[in-house]
């Protein structure tokens, strides 16, 4: 029998890492068109600072991995059947993630210090760090994909009654996708506000800046809210799915998510909302009214932020305890 009380290092593990990756793209998405805009250097000053912030949030996720697997030799088991099993297919791309992703980073930083003509082989760092940031991008998706195939893959759905539904694939994207894009917003803004504190940076690059932030606000609050509009469609569904099913176990789920976990299910419904809809919802309005209500356009981000990043842990210790009732042996 599987408890969520049991699980939190991999609850850890999995909204860290799925946020990360979502940040990360999100980082890519935000860097190219901020570069179209407002040129290349620009486009550095807002997003490098933010993504540094991920390498510690990248490390909490994989000691996550070590708490627990428990012995660190066994991840290397894992490994060994990557042919066969998500599970390992999931460890393999989020280490290999981890590996790539801060290369990048590292190369990336390097732009805060000088200019790449300054930069040994100056000519090759603007291609190998695009290189580097679409294969960490396609490895993180993959990872994310395999988190979620681990639940779903029908193969399993005799032991894992209530995992083996879209639903499954649906949460774990919309974490990566909402959370990464709020999370990012938050270091964007954290980043805005050292720049304007610092005696180094020029008024005009402050107001280059400053547009920059707005427009990624705006971008990151529509990304937020459609993806909450994903998940509440995605949950109704889910919901009639177990009540049509008709099953012991799905039965038993169903009846858990309206009696001893009926308030965690609202709070997590209600969190998500408030965060990813209607606080993203009042920071898109504010990025309108330029140069006004600036200090609460940036509590509304972080408001949205630790809103959603709640929610989801909230919903993924529901997800455990939903199907608490699971026998490894099957019904």
């Amino acid at each position: 029998m599987i408890h969520p009380n049991n699980e939190w290092s991999l609850i850890i593990f999995n909204v860290l890492g799925q946020m990360s990756v979502g940040a990360f793209l999100a980082f890519g998405v935000a860097h190219i068109f901020a570069a179209r805009r407002a040129g290349v250097h620009q486009a550095d000053l807002l997003a490098t600072r933010a993504l540094l912030a991920l390498g510690p949030i990248l490390v909490i996720g994989m000691a996550a991995v070590f708490g627990h697997v428990g012995n660190p030799d066994r991840v290397f088991n894992m490994l060994s059947n990557l042919d066969t099993s998500w599970l390992a297919r999931e460890v393999a791309a989020y280490g290999a993630f981890l590996v790539v992703g801060g290369i990048f980073a590292i190369l990336q930083a390097l732009t805060l210090f000088k200019k790449d003509e300054e930069l040994p082989f100056s000519n090759w760092l603007p291609k190998i760090r695009i290189a580097l940031a679409w294969i960490a991008a396609i490895l993180g998706v993959l990872f994310v994909l395999s988190a979620a195939m681990i639940y779903y893959d029908p193969r399993l759905a005799s032991r894992q009654t209530g995992w083996a539904h879209f639903h499954t694939v649906v949460i774990f994207f919309v974490d990566m996708v909402m959370l990464g894009a709020l999370a990012l917003g938050v270091g964007f803004v954290g980043n805005y506000l050292w720049l304007q504190r610092s005696k180094h940076v020029a008024d005009e690059t402050r107001r280059i800046q400053a547009g920059l932030l707005r427009d990624s606000i705006k971008a990151m609050a529509f990304v937020a809210i459609a993806a909450i509009g994903v998940l509440f469609v995605s949950t109704p569904l889910y919901l009639v799915y177990l009540g049509n099913k008709g099953d012991r176990l799905t039965s038993s789920i169903l009846m858990m998510l309206q009696t001893e976990y009926a308030t965690h299910f609202f709070a997590y419904l209600f969190l998500s909302f408030t965060g990813a809809g209607i606080l993203s919802g009042f920071a898109w309005y504010l990025t309108e009214e330029k140069g006004k209500w600036q200090s609460l356009l940036y509590l509304l981000v972080v408001g949205a932020f630790v809103c959603a990043i709640v929610a989801a842990f909230i919903g993924r210790y529901l997800f455990y305890a939903r199907n608490a009732t699971l026998l490894i042996g099957g019904p």
